[in-house]
């Protein structure tokens, strides 16, 4: 699938508990709504392998660990807000990793599921192949690539939107190589009231820590777009 995160989505999540289930205890923005729809892929996995691209201090992984094998391929470097430094979780194994960077610490075919939240959107746009390349790399076949983008979207196209969207839609459905878990959204990238979307005062307080974007959240809203593909088999 590829589409933004509409309320009706996020609403059967929280009608179905995610957030306890996931005893985050903060208060609710968009990582919120991406946790929660992530974790709706994720919570009925068994005895799978499952890496967390970028985690940091990971909120999903203390879920999913307790009944699957469980890596976080991250720097650890403090790059865009992460954690200078290991953070380790109980049945987690550390990959001091970059996607897309072909680390030979991470063996071809190792996972059933690839997934990051808020780490997609940091990627400039001549990296993504790279990181989609390596992502199927060590993607078993019919593993699961998934993956939630924060975006900003306001009431006209952006071009510099339209052509990340435009590769997040090829993500889910390459020829040859993935298949699209759902379906595919080909409407234009603006705003439309059903999408959920950050609280503007989540919008204003993120802004004292990134200023730069301030001006951009004062025009668009801050919506998660979700990705969900399947590797191809043979």
């Amino acid at each position: 699938m590829f589409d933004f995160v509409r309320k009706d989505a996020l609403f059967a999540a929280l009608d179905r508990g995610l957030p306890k289930k996931l005893k985050t205890g903060a208060p609710f923005n968009m990582k919120t709504t991406q946790d929660c729809i992530i974790y709706g892929f994720l919570e009925d996995a068994r005895n799978m392998d499952i890496a967390e691209i970028g985690g940091g201090k990971s909120r999903l992984l203390k879920a999913i660990a307790a009944n699957n094998r469980c890596v976080n391929i991250e720097p650890f470097e403090g790059n865009d807000g992460g954690p200078a430094r290991a953070v380790n979780i109980a049945g987690v194994r550390n990959i001091r990793a970059l996607l897309g960077e072909n680390s030979d610490d991470i063996e071809d075919e190792r996972f059933d599921v690839v997934f990051s939240i808020s780490v997609v959107e940091h990627l400039a746009l001549h990296k993504l192949e790279a990181f989609f390349d390596e992502g199927l790399r060590i993607l078993r076949p019919g593993g699961l690539w998934l993956h939630a983008v924060d975006s900003y979207l306001g009431d006209a196209p952006n071009p510099t939107v339209d052509q990340r969207v435009s590769v997040y839609r090829q993500w889910a459905a390459s020829p040859g190589r993935t298949e699209p878990v759902g379906e595919i959204f080909d409407g234009p990238a603006v705003f439309s009231a059903d999408m959920a979307s950050n609280p503007d005062d989540t919008m204003h307080s993120w802004g004292i820590i990134a200023p730069t974007l301030t001006e951009l959240r004062k025009k668009a809203q801050g919506v998660t777009a979700i990705v969900a593909s399947r590797k191809i088999k043979g």
